[in-house]
């Protein structure tokens, strides 16, 4: 069970990950009503998948300079 333990920073990772699609998407719909457009649902995916990897890039390289930080004190 230790292992799972270990593995927390991922599931806040994919958390955050997850949290920025919703609001991305969001605001793409939100977007789409203001300028009077109608986005398909591709254009939905497509805003989903790049807010996801890019969020999930961003937490990375920040836990990943955390980890430098700490050893550095």
């Amino acid at each position: 069970m230790i292992w799972f333990w270990e593995l927390s920073w991922l599931w806040k990772m994919l958390g955050v990950a997850l949290l920025v699609s919703a609001v991305c998407v969001a605001a793409a719909a939100l977007i789409g009503k203001a300028a009077k457009i109608r986005p398909g649902k591709k254009v939905f995916l497509l805003v989903g998948i790049l807010a996801f990897v890019i969020s999930i890039l961003a937490v990375s390289y920040t836990h990943l300079r955390a980890h430098e930080t700490r050893h550095d004190l």
